[in-house]
């Protein structure tokens, strides 16, 4: 027995829009990643301007993207 699981599939569509909607998918994805690195660059220099004006040690934590599997930017 086969059971049909999901959407139905819809056949009026052209063939060519799923390939379109992963494309947009897939550029928002990207888009929110960026996003979310420069915010991490913000929030970690702002991290390190308090803890120089409240005279605490540097974090011994290595900086996020430099690690092995890091992006590396």
């Amino acid at each position: 027995t086969t059971s049909k699981r999901g959407r139905k599939r819809d056949d009026n569509l052209p063939p060519n829009r799923a390939r379109d909607v992963q494309r947009a998918f897939r550029a928002r994805r990207a888009s929110h990643l960026e996003a979310l690195e420069q915010r991490v660059i913000i929030l970690e220099d702002e991290n390190t301007r308090l803890r120089a004006a409240l005279d605490l040690p540097p974090s011994d934590r290595p900086p996020l993207g430099t690690g092995p599997t890091g992006r590396g930017k």
